[in-house]
Formats: structure tokens, C-alpha cells, sequence
């Protein structure tokens, strides 16, 4: 397994929500991760998307993330798009125009994701995008058919996170029947809905794509109700292989709550 971070550890004073303070934050982002050990770095993309030139395409901020992952050898790991819980760009959405606004913000990402060298789009359904009705899922199958077509010609792939419980993820995932289409399982979301952890990850199996790494009720690692040798053990038990990637809670000492983290999970994994 490989350790990755959100790039939202460090943000405790900025502007927006999961946003950026400044286009040289973000590049600063790889030397930081290197040096507190992780591999990959997760980016997030918010409601200010179309100010975003990692979405946007302009100016230098692909080419330079490109360019700062290969200096540094931390991978740009993948991309969390928080804007879709929002359901004015929902792809689920029983609206039209919403459909078509997550088309977009998803289609861009891909592109993104192909200049910078992402594997893995984070694309969740929380908040007032919740999937709650058969209709949203099918409304979301069927555009998921479509982008996942062109995630695959690109070398991208979708990871759907939702509140579903696993056997309703995987007929999701069956039914778009796409290599490119996956799940982001989240430790810290599974426990605070209820979920059975080992049973959720025994039946999504093959298709996690990649892990969000947190504790709940505390974020902190070892501090919660998650157990983590029990959930890594069973993660190594269906083959995951993939990037934990770990969402430490923004403080005024985030880097140092990152590096503790990090130790924590490297401990249960390594033994």
C-alpha cells in the first residue's frame, strides 16, 4: 500500500472551503509531503472550480503540478471533487441541468487528471446530493456510462463515494460495467454511519479503487472507534493495494497531525 494526504491538511486559514489560498500553495503542497513521507497527494477541487486552473486548464498550474511531482517524486494521486455534494452539480440529479453541470466538472477533471498524471477522480454524493431514490441511481448509471467511457481512454478512474451500503455500491458498479468505474471507501464515514467495516470491505472487494484514511468520532488515528488492524488486515485480504490516503482534520498544526497520522497507519500496516 502507498501513504497519500489530502491537500486540504495544511489549509486551517483558508478562503473556501477545501479551496486554495494562492496557485503557489498548491505547489508547495509536494515539497511539504515529501518531506513528512508521504507518496501521493490527494487535490480537491470546490465550488470555485471555474476560478480553479487546475480544472480550468489555464495558465501553468497542470504543467507545474506535473513538473513538481516529478522533481519531488510525490505523485499527484488523485483528485476529490467536494462540488459535487452539492446537487446543483450532481450527476445523480433528477434535473436536467444539474446532470449536465456534473458532466462537465467531471469531463475537465479527467482532462486534469490526464496532464498531471492522477489515476483516481473521488466523486461523492453527500450532502444535499445525497443518493437517496432509485431514480438518482439510475439518473447516475447512466451518465456514469458515458464518462466512464471517456475516463478510460484517458487512463482515469471514477471512485464513487456514497452513504449506500456496499451491495448497493456494487450493483451500481456492475450495472456501468466499466473497468474505470470504482469505490472510495472512507474508515472514518463507514464507522459513523454504522456500517459493518470488515463486511463493507469483504463485499466491495475488487472494487475499491483507492481509501480514505480517518478515526471517528475523532479524525486523530487510535483516538476513535475504527479499528484499524482489523479494517488494514481485511483490506489486505481482498488485495488492495492501493493509495491511504489520510484525511487529517486542518489545525494550526496540521503538518505535525499529517506526520503523527502517518506514523500511526505505516504502524498498522507494516506491522
Amino acid at each position: 500500500m502507498k501513504y497519500g494526504v489530502m491537500e486540504s491538511f495544511r489549509m486551517h486559514h483558508s478562503q473556501t472551503e477545501y479551496g486554495l489560498k494562492s496557485e503557489s500553495d498548491r505547489i508547495w503542497l509536494f515539497p511539504k509531503a515529501k518531506e513528512l513521507e508521504f507518496q501521493g497527494i490527494e487535490l480537491g477541487i470546490g465550488l470555485d472550480y471555474r476560478k480553479d486552473p487546475l480544472w480550468t486548464g489555464d495558465g501553468f498550474m497542470r504543467q507545474a503540478i506535473k513538473e513538481e511531482a516529478r522533481l519531488t517524486g510525490v505523485e499527484a494521486a488523485s483528485i476529490c471533487l467536494h462540488l459535487l455534494n452539492h446537487k446543483e452539480n450532481s450527476p445523480a440529479s433528477d434535473r436536467a441541468e444539474h446532470r449536465e453541470a456534473g458532466r462537465e466538472i467531471i469531463r475537465n477533471t479527467i482532462d486534469a487528471c490526464a496532464h498531471i498524471g492522477a489515476s483516481v477522480i473521488l466523486v461523492p454524493f453527500f450532502g444535499t446530493a445525497a443518493l437517496k431514490s432509485e431514480e438518482q441511481i439510475q439518473f447516475l448509471i447512466g451518465e456514469m456510462r458515458e464518462l466512464s467511457t471517456i475516463a478510460e481512454d484517458k487512463g482515469v478512474c471514477l471512485s464513487l463515494e456514497t452513504s449506500l451500503e456496499a451491495p448497493e455500491l456494487v450493483r451500481i458498479v456492475e450495472s456501468v460495467g466499466s473497468d474505470y468505474l470504482r469505490v472510495y471507501f472512507d474508515t472514518g464515514n463507514t464507522a459513523s454511519i454504522g456500517h459493518d467495516m470488515v463486511q463493507e470491505i469483504e463485499t466491495l472487494g475488487e472494487h475499491i479503487a483507492q481509501v480514505h484514511v480517518k478515526d471517528y468520532p475523532s479524525r486523530t488515528l487510535g483516538e476513535g472507534n475504527v479499528d484499524f488492524d482489523e479494517t488494514v488486515g481485511t483490506l489486505k485480504k481482498v488485495g488492495f493495494n492501493g493509495y491511504l490516503v489520510l484525511e487529517t482534520p486542518a489545525s494550526d498544526d496540521s503538518a505535525g497531525a499529517a506526520s503523527s497520522n502517518l506514523t500511526y497507519i505505516r504502524r498498522v500496516v507494516e506491522g
